[in-house]
């Protein structure tokens, strides 16, 4: 996926390698270079604790975000 075909509101798939231990659902908040801001919309619940952590919100790079 590039950059410019996110589209802020759009949900995807993501999977990062820290702070959430398995794919998740994000919402575009805002897109930036090489990353976009989400709001985490639906996860496993093994990462519960992890998403409030975070305020249901983590930067992804590009690489991570799947259509």
């Amino acid at each position: 996926m590039k950059i410019e075909d996110l589209k802020v509101g759009e949900i995807y798939k993501c999977n990062v390698d820290e702070d959430m231990d398995y794919p998740f659902e994000g919402k575009v908040e805002k897109v930036y270079e090489h990353s976009a801001l989400m709001e985490i919309v639906k996860n496993d619940p093994k990462d519960d604790s992890n998403k409030t952590e975070l305020n249901n919100k983590i930067v992804v790079s590009i690489k991570k975000i799947k259509e």
